[in-house]
């Protein structure tokens, strides 16, 4: 009994040590030294030390990753709503500039900065177990690609594929947020393991739809594909006690945000250009109807009311019906994705102007630019965005 009790305190308690509490895998964890104990009261006592153990270490890794998160979105809370409050600083100082000026590029630029510094907020306080901190309204595929889009240091490097049928279909507002991060965390995974273009599109299936993310970059082995199938199928909080690489948490992020809201991700293909095909699948149930048209005219009434300008007819402005969208990024034409509100009487044209050619550059910058103002004035309307403490 001298013997077994001395293996068990300096070869099997070292071995749990180090699985249970230091998570060092692969690590044997030996039992009797004896076997003819077996079954006996020895053995019978090392197997509850073994369970208190066990019960020890899950319980402390509980209480400190409880405390940890509780505090992490405590702090997250007070730094998204200050760079949320930076941001519209910024937008009301680009209003006041005009359009192409260096000021105002570097305003753009700026903003982009903070919408990625908004992304890494989001992204923390989603694997600590609360939710992405935004509500939104109902919008179409097409702002929530280009939101996604402008949330990555290298926008320029992705190319989305735009067609009518499929970017112009509304989703729900509650899963906008979730939808959008989701897509980022994709879209910056592409972007940092490839060199050339990223290419996005969107296609329908029976059920629903189909966001593709395609690279020619790196892809990845076996391994790699089992570790990302188990992050994205991974529906519990962030451990903290456990994080092992900060740097690889996307997949993470994915995984709850998918199971907590009902779509799904799948990164085992192979890209026609070599790399990894992602695939973000959303369902048919997930997507609502967008605004009727008394909407956009009620909040185009509201809107034009608050500005003192004289309603224009529906219609009359590019981008009108994007008026309930949500107030994502809209991309001006190789610059930064940019959050503008809108300004009727400087963007309308007037009743009796004739309406521009489609291929006229000029016309095309200038409707995109009031497209962009549309979307970013449901910001101050009501079923904009609201920033949750």
């Amino acid at each position: 009994m001298e013997s077994e009790v001395q293996h068990f305190t300096e070869v099997t308690m070292p071995a749990l040590v180090d699985v249970l509490a230091r998570g060092h895998r692969g690590v044997p964890v030996p039992g009797l030294h004896q076997e003819q104990l077996i079954g006996t009261a020895v053995d019978r006592a090392h197997q509850a030390v073994r369970r208190l153990l066990k019960d020890a270490v899950s319980v402390t890794r509980e209480q400190i990753g409880r405390t940890a998160r509780s505090s992490v979105r405590d702090m997250i809370d007070d730094a998204q709503t200050g760079l949320q409050r930076c941001q519209m600083r910024v937008i009301e100082e680009m209003e006041r500039h005009p359009d192409g000026t260096a000021y105002h590029e570097s305003l753009m630029a700026f903003d982009h900065l903070v919408t990625q510094s908004l992304h890494t907020l989001q992204r923390m306080r989603i694997l600590t177990g609360s939710w992405p901190g935004l509500q939104r309204a109902d919008c179409t595929v097409r702002e929530i690609v280009e939101s996604a889009r402008g949330r990555i240091s290298d926008y320029m490097r992705v190319s989305y594929t735009y067609e009518p049928r499929t970017g112009e279909t509304w989703l729900e507002g509650r899963v906008v947020e979730p939808v959008t991060v989701a897509l980022a965390e994709l879209l910056s995974n592409a972007t940092a393991f490839s060199d050339g273009k990223v290419f996005v599109e969107v296609q329908a299936f029976q059920t629903g739809y189909c966001i593709v993310v395609d690279d020619g970059g790196l892809n990845m082995n076996t391994f790699q594909r089992e570790s990302a199938a188990r992050q994205l199928a991974q529906r519990e909080v962030l451990d903290v006690t456990t994080v092992q690489d900060t740097g690889q948490l996307g997949f993470a992020v994915i995984g709850r945000l998918a199971g907590e809201y009902g779509f799904s991700a799948d990164v085992t293909s192979t890209s026609p250009y070599g790399g990894v095909r992602a695939v973000l699948r959303i369902p048919q149930e997930l997507f609502g109807r967008g605004p009727t048209d008394e909407e956009i005219e009620a909040d185009r009434q509201a809107a034009t009311a608050r500005s003192g300008h004289t309603p224009l007819p529906v219609g009359a402005a590019a981008g009108t019906g994007a008026a309930h969208a949500t107030p994502l990024q809209a991309t001006a034409s190789g610059g930064l994705p940019q959050r503008r509100r809108r300004s009727p009487a400087a963007a309308a044209p007037a009743r009796d102007s004739a309406p521009a050619p489609v291929d006229d550059p000029d016309a095309f910058s200038a409707s995109l630019a009031q497209l962009g103002r549309t979307i970013h004035d449901t910001e101050n309307s009501p079923e904009g965005d609201h920033l949750h403490d």
